[in-house]
């Protein structure tokens, strides 16, 4: 690959972790008779994560278990961490929860974070963590969750298969999907890690210029935008359905026809609960504060997963209703049980975070705080969770009956930012 318009210094430094990480995954594999666990996120950057790995695996004949979730938190660490042993990695979060993941990870687990958010500042020695914020490339504009992930398997065929001539272009293509389907596209161009991968997907033709921007030929030339699109709504929207998987094995080239018909029946359904919702703010409004506008949707999104909040506050932030220059927060309730891991402990409240359009360039000259800053420590005040935050969209967890606690300490910390 060429490395232009990358820092030089933060590529060779992450080449180099992701190349000793390849080789610490491959020992535990050869040791453990377990299947390696791939825990990743149900967004479109982390099916894209997920299917890189996947792919990878197939070729390298590891075996393999898929286990999406839709945030982490202690319950749901317990609970993986209880029945699964050997390798466990986890592909497109975990990096802020790296102590919280440790204290559930025994002698019988080698775990590994692929993550690009920004990472906690809290460290463990038995935990391997591939990042490039550790090399100063930003996960919010640079890299993908996907991204990481391609460039972690390039170098696990590179000692499985010294000398190959090209890189496996499919992990490359799931660089650039996860790119745009976390929003790291601007004006048509990706930068740092992203931009090596579209440039070797470009290469080799698996990506081509379109009116829509970038297409994919391997999925019947639609373009990377309609193939996020149905990511999210497979992944996130059907996330208790089970059709995360079905997100998966559609970018690896299963049953595509079977895929793209339950992705419009989801579409439907997220359509349909959205307009309710809205007809509901039209007549009454979102509440407010002096620095926020929020919606509490509780249960009323059931059976759609909980990212439905924050496609909801992305479809508010284009109303004419919605304040220009508050914070946009959403709550909804999580459901008790999840799919593949089973009843969780506790009545959780996912939080979601948006920032209409009008304040981000107060937020990128700054004048104004990002959700990265804000909303983990907010939600930590009131003793919550908060994994895989960026600059303009952010989500946590809190306990049900702790939304007000928290919108008043996000107030406060906004209060002090003036």
């Amino acid at each position: 690959m060429r490395h232009d318009n990358v820092n030089t210094d933060g590529l060779k430094a992450f080449i180099e972790k992701a190349r000793r990480t390849a080789l610490s995954f491959l020992r535990a594999v050869s040791k453990s008779q377990a299947s390696t666990t791939i825990v990743h996120h149900n967004d479109a950057d982390g099916i894209a994560a997920a299917a890189a790995l996947a792919f990878t695996f197939r070729k390298l004949h590891v075996n393999y278990r898929l286990l999406p979730i839709e945030k982490v938190h202690a319950p749901v660490i317990e609970a993986i961490h209880a029945v699964v042993k050997g390798t466990i990695l986890y592909a497109d979060l975990g990096g802020q929860s790296c102590q919280l993941i440790d204290q559930y990870t025994t002698d019988s687990h080698q775990v590994i974070i692929l993550d690009h958010h920004l990472p906690g500042t809290a460290f463990s020695d038995h935990i391997l963590h591939l990042n490039p914020e550790h090399g100063g490339i930003s996960g919010d504009t640079d890299a993908s969750g996907a991204a990481v992930c391609a460039f972690f398997v390039a170098e696990l065929l590179k000692e499985v298969s010294p000398g190959s001539p090209e890189p496996e272009v499919l992990p490359a293509l799931m660089g650039v999907i996860g790119a745009v389907g976390d929003g790291q596209m601007t004006s048509g161009t990706l930068t740092g890690l992203n931009q090596l991968l579209l440039k070797t997907a470009l290469e080799q033709g698996e990506v081509t210029l379109c009116p829509e921007g970038y297409a994919i030929p391997r999925y019947r030339n639609k373009s990377i935008n309609e193939i996020v699109d149905v990511l999210n709504l497979l992944g996130s929207v059907g996330f208790y359905s089970g059709d995360a998987k079905i997100a998966v094995d559609y970018l690896l080239g299963g049953e595509s026809e079977e895929a793209l018909r339950i992705a419009e029946k989801l579409g439907g359904l997220k359509r349909s609960y959205f307009e309710k919702e809205a007809e509901a703010i039209g007549r009454n409004g979102l509440s407010t504060s002096a620095h926020l506008q929020w919606v509490d949707v509780k249960a009323r999104f059931v059976p759609m997963g909980v990212k439905a909040i924050g496609l909801f506050l992305e479809f508010l932030a284009e109303w004419e209703q919605v304040a220009h220059d508050k914070y946009l927060i959403g709550f909804q309730h999580l459901p008790a049980e999840m799919p593949g891991i089973g009843l969780i402990e506790g009545r959780l409240t996912k939080i979601s975070a948006r920032v209409p359009r009008s304040l981000r360039d107060q937020i990128l000259i700054g004048q104004l705080p990002d959700l990265m800053s804000l909303i983990p420590h907010a939600t930590y005040r009131v003793g919550g969770t908060a994994d895989g935050c960026h600059r303009f969209a952010a989500a946590s967890l809190i306990e049900q009956g702790r939304e007000e606690a928290f919108l008043q300490a996000l107030e406060d910390l906004l209060a002090k930012a003036q």
